[in-house]
């Protein structure tokens, strides 16, 4: 079992992501925005992990994971992203340094269990993690 902090404007997946992750037996704290997100961490325990979208209002997940980096050097952020390639303008290449891994959109449950999984070091998940989703 984690903690981990689910960031996203977008209600719908922050809300699906929280679902899934609880059926996993991990605790999940969610941020609407990257600013929110900053806020929400305790210094005396940061979260195992963050899944963090790259778009948001107010602080983009990438100068979001820039701030949270220089706080908290090895917290794992994975950073979800649906315009990594040929929308992208080069920003996800330039600091993919700072994230454990990226998902893609539109992406699959199994898949982001699996990178969740993986990032924490845990072992590999069952194929059907999600039944009924």
């Amino acid at each position: 079992m984690a903690n981990v902090l689910v960031v996203d404007d977008e209600y719908v997946i922050r809300t699906l992501l929280k679902r899934v992750l609880l059926r996993n037996r991990h605790n999940v704290l969610e941020a609407s925005d990257g600013r929110e997100a900053l806020r929400s961490i305790d210094p005396e325990l940061p979260p195992d992990l963050i899944l963090m979208d790259h778009q948001m209002p107010a602080l983009s997940g990438i100068e979001c994971a820039k701030s949270l980096k220089v706080l908290y050097p090895s917290l794992k952020i994975v950073l979800i992203s649906g315009s990594f390639g040929s929308y992208d303008d080069g920003a996800l290449v330039a600091h993919r340094h700072l994230f454990s891994d990226i998902i893609l959109k539109p992406f699959q449950i199994n898949d982001v269990m699996r990178t969740v999984e993986h990032t924490l070091g845990d072992a590999p998940i069952k194929e059907n993690t999600c039944p009924g989703l």
